[in-house]
């Protein structure tokens, strides 16, 4: 009677290794994890001050992504931006940017974006909701991401507002408009 119980056991546990295998296998066929193309993506910006557009952009961001349009719950993207990497065609007030009033580098030397969840709106358009932090202040945000893919890359586009006293960045100026204009370009190449 001991011998067939250790029999039944290992036969369970046999089965039991192969049904995780193959989960896990189900699970990485479904999702997509992508790797960022550097040269490709890009975090652009404008703002108005004294009335003028002012552009800028992040140069230095790491997006990190998994997508699968057939199976959105494990998908995400998170970005990481690096403040310092800011550049806005002025010296000067990129310098000041940098300062305690404005984004305060010092202390707070990235910006996050962290999703926690994309749905389908069409086959081509998603609601992608998360958390971005500034300045260590966190605030919810809903943005819509346009997706395309090909054979080898999948690329997101957005584009939202974010007023920028919610995070005290550059105080209670009144010639700097509260809102500021954000694109984001991700291309991300299938592994």
């Amino acid at each position: 009677m001991l011998l067939t119980e250790v029999l039944n056991f290992n036969i369970f546990m046999r089965l039991k290794k192969i049904a995780l295998v193959f989960v896990l296998g189900a699970f990485t066929c479904f999702s997509q994890e992508l790797v960022q193309d550097k040269t490709a993506s890009e975090i652009t910006f404008t703002i108005k001050n004294f009335g003028f557009n002012v552009p800028g952009n992040f140069s230095q961001f790491i997006a990190s992504s998994n997508f699968s349009a057939s199976s959105l719950k494990g998908s995400f993207l998170n970005v990481k931006i690096s403040v310092a990497s800011i550049f806005t065609d002025s010296e000067a007030r990129d310098k000041h940017l940098l300062e305690v009033d404005y984004f305060n580098i010092k202390k707070y030397p990235n910006i996050l974006f962290e999703s926690s969840v994309i749905e389908k709106i069409t086959p081509s358009k998603y609601l992608l909701k998360g958390f971005i932090t500034i300045k260590g202040i966190k605030k919810s945000v809903e943005t819509t991401l346009n997706v395309t893919t090909s054979q080898t890359t999948v690329t997101f586009l957005t584009d939202f507002s974010l007023n920028r006293r919610d995070f005290g960045v550059g105080g209670s100026s009144f010639v700097l408009s509260k809102e500021v204009n954000i694109k984001m370009k991700y291309v991300g190449t299938k592994n």
